[in-house]
């Protein structure tokens, strides 16, 4: 079990038993967003969160505590999405897409849509939903792949088996199917 706090800026590893069998010192707490998860699982099993405001850390049971990667500005607290070597993060200006493997980050500014409320892993990129109702797929290189807009507004997403996305709001459910594609949703 792993065990991160917001004012402890430690992460911890325990036993069924409830005895620490590792821990590291973080350089600052672990940020948790007010809905959805504090992290993310990549695709090779590393959970990556966010330390502070700048900087995103990951667990992985072979390797330990490590940063990942150091942002210029600060990041809303969003959960960060890995898979491979690209990085998808939530920032005031907008989305960042990095590359980590060159460094290269490519910000997606001027989304009219308002703040981002959740992501989720799909196919060929992240999907996002924002505070507007609209959800847009933003790929590996930082283009916008697919936009819908939604009649509520979606806190969360939640991927699904067989390319199904579900979209979770206040009293409300819509599964959208493909959602890097799709330009209406399937209720």
């Amino acid at each position: 079990m792993l065990i991160a706090g917001t004012s402890l800026p430690k992460l911890l590893v325990m036993g069924t038993s409830g005895a620490i069998l590792r821990q590291w010192t973080l350089p600052e707490p672990v940020v948790i967003p007010d809905a959805g998860d504090g992290y993310g699982v990549s695709d090779d099993g590393r959970v990556a969160f966010l330390c502070g405001r700048r900087t995103v850390m990951t667990f992985h049971s072979l390797d330990g505590v490590q940063v990942l990667w150091h942002h210029e500005r600060d990041l809303r607290p969003q959960t960060p999405i890995l898979h491979g070597d690209t990085l998808w993060l939530v920032e005031d200006a907008g989305i960042a897409v990095i590359d980590l493997s060159h460094g290269a980050v490519t910000t997606v500014r001027h989304l009219p849509h308002g703040i981002a409320l959740a992501s989720a892993l799909v196919s060929s990129g992240v999907l996002f939903a924002f505070a507007d109702g609209s959800l847009a797929t933003i790929d590996r290189a930082g283009d916008v792949v697919a936009r819908i807009r939604l009649s509520a507004r979606i806190d969360r997403l939640v991927p699904g088996d067989n390319g199904l996305t579900h979209a979770i709001g206040k009293g409300h459910l819509v599964t959208l199917d493909r959602p890097t594609t799709a330009t209406a949703p399937h209720h």
